[in-house]
């Protein structure tokens, strides 16, 4: 996504679209609003059937109209139109120094005299709502009285423009996925969603190339404006930013995500790139920043912050020197660690770090040593971080001796603070491992009690036969002085006489 800031001159209109109203079968009223920044303008709409004409300028036009030099609404009547049909258009206007555009709205005509008057329903359903892993099922939806849907959440190509009823296969599923779907019209909307649970199998996941999607909240600042970069991925193990502004770059979540830009005063591209053991995707966007309006006292910006938090994990007692760190045996000691950092030009207060640990592992021991722990929920409250402060949570713990091979441990951390605005703001990241090593059989676990003669009663190695020829020795020397009658160690007395 590319946030780019248009100063090329500050006295061309602004002018925004406005929702239509007094929408009947066959007319309907079109309403914007503008602000000729002290130059005569002059404004019109363009509407038509296909919202790509409206956005290429070749749809349908509205006689000129002049509103003056200052901020001033308008309207036009537009008849002809068929009944029940989708209409987009946008406003424009024009003075000495340019033109501008307004975002492209849509209203759909009225069928049966009422339709301002409905309440929007929208019902999502799917055939199966619980699926062996790799199964797929169709999702089906109806709505009334819409004049358009969109799909939210799911994957498979499921987001984007909807009919207002239809029907979606949603291809093979491997994870518990919700979709939902969501229909307007010009006074209402309405959502629905289901949750499609898929049973969990150690079967070794298909490899997929990763996809990343980037958006902005806000694609039109004010200069000096800020907005909030947002990101989802899917089968993607790591992230990288690039471009951007203060903070940007660098490593990110697989999200879902989010950052704050801070105070944009020039162009700025924001490009994420996310990867996994098949290959790598990369998003980018554009959003409009007007340029500064001089003459007037620019205030001093308010404190802002922007806390990052990453995850990892490292297994301490490798039991197989093949595995790499992310494949723990049962049994392995893992090295859980947070990082986490503020960016931002003010302190965040009550800053708190929630970690929900896997059922299949036990907590042992952290620094900070002094956590809330409930069950597998460890709660640091990590108090007060200043402008560019950083910090790290490590855990230990210890991957349970019956945790099946195959199972993917989810490691999510949420990190909740107050920014200086005095809003409660929160940031995620997740880290996930797989257990690959069988537990120990039992007759490997009896091994370990062997004597040191080894399993047997014969020796089995070199120490074992040392020890048995002592044990000979000492025991033929104790016959031997037993048995002649001697005793082990006697003191004798040997008188010599000398004749002379």
């Amino acid at each position: 996504m590319t946030v780019s800031v248009n100063d090329i001159n500050r006295d061309q209109p602004d002018v925004t679209t406005r929702s239509a109203t007094d929408i009947e079968e066959n007319e309907a009223t079109l309403r914007g609003e503008v602000d000729g920044n002290g130059l005569s303008t002059r404004v019109w709409f363009e509407w038509g059937e296909d919202r790509d004409d409206v956005e290429d300028g070749d749809g349908e036009e509205t006689d000129e109209m002049s509103t003056g030099s200052g901020t001033d609404s308008f309207d036009e009547d537009i008849d002809g139109l068929d009944e029940d049909t989708i209409y987009y258009f946008r406003a424009v206007a024009r003075n000495s120094e340019g033109t501008d555009y307004g975002n492209v709205l849509s209203f759909r005509t009225d069928e049966d005299g009422n339709n301002d008057d409905d309440d929007v329903n929208v019902d999502l359903r799917a055939d199966r709502t619980r699926l062996g892993y790799g199964d797929s099922t169709t999702l089906r939806w109806d709505s009334d009285n819409a004049d358009s849907c969109r799909a939210l959440r799911g994957t498979g190509g499921w987001s984007g423009s909807k009919n207002r009823s239809g029907s979606f296969n949603t291809g093979a599923l491997y994870n518990t996925t919700t979709y939902e779907i969501s229909c307007e019209d010009n006074n209402d909307e309405d959502s629905d969603s289901v949750t499609i649970v898929v049973e969990n199998q150690i079967v070794e996941p298909i490899p997929q190339q990763p996809t990343v999607v980037i958006y902005a909240d806000s694609t039109n600042l004010a200069y000096n404006g800020a907005t909030s970069v947002r990101w989802n991925t899917v089968n993607a193990t790591s992230c990288t930013a690039s471009g951007g502004s203060i903070g940007w770059a660098g490593t990110k979540s697989i999200g879902p995500g989010s950052f704050y830009t801070g105070s944009l005063s020039s162009t700025r591209t924001y490009t994420l790139t996310c990867y996994n053991n098949v290959g790598s995707s990369t998003d980018s966007a554009t959003v409009n920043v007007r340029g500064q309006v001089l003459g007037t006292t620019t205030p001093k910006p308010t404190p802002t912050s922007l806390v990052l938090v990453t995850s990892s994990v490292d297994r301490t007692k490798p039991i197989v020197p093949t595995l790499d760190n992310t494949k723990p045996c049962p049994g392995d000691e893992i090295n859980y660690t947070i990082t986490y950092q503020n960016i931002g030009t003010g302190s965040v207060t009550n800053l708190v770090l929630r970690l929900d640990l896997p059922y299949e592992v036990s907590y042992m021991f952290s620094n900070p040593n002094n956590p809330f722990v409930s069950g597998n929920t460890l709660i640091f409250n990590l108090g007060t971080l200043r402008a560019n402060g950083q910090g790290t949570v490590t855990v230990h713990v210890r991957v349970r001796d019956d945790a099946r091979s195959g199972t993917n441990l989810n490691f999510p951390a949420v990190l909740s603070y107050v920014d200086p605005s005095g809003f409660p703001q929160s940031v995620t990241a997740n880290v996930v491992a797989q257990v690959w090593c069988e537990p120990l059989l039992e007759e490997e676990k009896v091994a370990l009690t062997a004597n040191v003669f080894g399993a047997g009663f014969l020796p089995t190695n070199l120490f074992g036969w040392l020890l048995l020829l002592i044990l000979i020795l000492i025991l033929v020397l104790l016959a031997r002085y037993l048995f002649s009658g001697q005793q082990p160690f006697s003191k004798k007395i040997v008188t010599t006489t000398i004749q002379h």
